[in-house]
């Protein structure tokens, strides 16, 4: 950028006239920057995602800044935490459809990077021949908080409901946990845990990940 240019030339000139070397003249000699800091500009979350790129306005510039004009920035952003991210293991019975017919089908649960992966075994898990035998995109979660599972949708006690909603794809069709347009699917899960403080557990690290989840998308 022309601005900058002017700028580091500005600054050369500062520093030969303080008799002091340039980076990488003298070696093992470091010269002071004269770059400070001019202005900023907060980017929220919600500009990230405006039509049009997000165009932020340079303001309060002081007279003596350097920069002047238009600024072009090419950005990309993507869902990320300070935090360790939300994590948990183990063993959850999920209500599955079996050739049209529900079943109750005991599973080693791992939740990591906002999904809930599962395996037949514990074992399972670590065998990197073992794929798993299915997985739960919370990042396509309908269900804003987990909550228990109401008597109506099951009568099964430590039972919670997630609701799953993405694309059609070929071969989707409806069953007693699925429905389908044919532009979304959407899926209903009912998981059970196997007692009451281990249910809690769960929600409780479900209820995190979605809440980075929404917050992003919002």
């Amino acid at each position: 950028m022309q601005a900058v240019d002017v700028f580091r030339r500005l600054s050369s000139k500062r520093s030969s006239k303080k008799g002091k070397k340039l980076i990488g003249e003298t070696a093992g000699y470091v010269s002071t920057s004269l770059f400070v800091l001019s202005n900023d500009v907060k980017m929220l979350r919600s500009a990230l995602w405006c039509s049009g790129g997000g165009v932020k306005e340079y303001e309060k510039a002081p007279f003596h800044s350097p920069f002047e004009g238009t600024i072009n920035l090419s950005m990309t952003a993507k869902e990320a935490i300070s935090s360790q991210p939300p994590s948990h293991k183990g063993f959850l019975t999920i209500f599955q459809d079996e050739s049209g017919l529900g079943a109750w089908n005991r599973r080693w649960c791992s939740v990591q990077d906002n999904k809930i992966y599962y395996w037949l075994y514990p074992e399972d898990e670590v065998n990197q021949n073992k794929q798993p035998h299915g997985e739960i995109d919370l990042r396509n979660c309908k269900t804003e908080t987990v909550s228990i599972a109401s008597r109506l949708d099951c009568a099964r006690p430590n039972t919670f409901v997630l609701v799953i909603m993405q694309a059609a794809q070929p071969g989707d069709r409806a069953s007693i946990i699925t429905e389908s347009n044919g532009k979304t699917t959407q899926t209903k899960y009912l998981l059970s845990a196997d007692s009451r403080e281990e249910r809690k557990q769960w929600m409780e690290v479900l209820n995190k990940c979605l809440q980075s989840v929404i917050s992003w998308n919002h």
